[in-house]
């Protein structure tokens, strides 16, 4: 099935994730829609990473759902998650010596 442009293509309802007693996320949702760019931004600690983490597969949130072109799912691998289509970059404030701004 085509999307078309205003479409959900990622849906995530509900997300909370904890380690032990601390509360990463609790009860996140929001949606991306087809050819729509959505940022997340907060301060450091606020859980932007958390929330990627959840959604590329290396975090299990223990509530919610997370929805990506019509397939729910509450835990998928990364490699997975990648084949779908949904594809993330880490920070690395690190340059390789010898190596120039374009080829980093």
């Amino acid at each position: 099935m085509t999307k078309k442009i205003g479409d959900v293509i990622l849906d995530v309802q509900n997300i909370s994730l904890r380690f032990g007693g601390v509360k990463a996320l609790t009860d996140i949702s929001f949606n991306v829609k087809e050819h729509e760019v959505r940022a997340i931004i907060g301060p450091n600690g606020a859980g932007k990473s958390s929330m990627l983490n959840c959604i590329n597969g290396v975090y299990t949130p223990q509530e919610g759902s997370i929805s990506f072109r019509g397939q729910t799912f509450k835990h998928m691998n990364s490699r997975q998650v990648a084949e779908m289509g949904i594809a993330r970059t880490f920070q690395n404030l690190a340059l390789f010596k010898g190596m120039s701004v374009i080829d980093n």
